[in-house]
């Protein structure tokens, strides 16, 4: 896959903002893998990777903000 490479300068509560968006969206997934095994939607494993991916991309903007400080 291409990557992109993004700067941000960011407030304190625009990075805070920022994290709880992706923490958020993570769970939504998550939630939606659980529905998954009940036999809705998408399959489970599907709505797993999405929040995996999401979690990366958190650990990536976390990491990202530890090595600007």
């Amino acid at each position: 896959m291409k990557q992109k490479t993004v700067h941000l300068d960011l407030t304190n509560d625009q990075f805070a903002d920022l994290t709880n968006a992706l923490e958020d969206h993570r769970d939504y997934f998550k939630r939606r893998a659980d529905e998954a095994v009940l036999g809705f939607g998408l399959d489970t494993g599907y709505w797993k990777s999405r929040a995996e991916e999401v979690q990366e991309l958190l650990g990536l903007v976390l990491h990202s903000e530890r090595q600007n400080h």
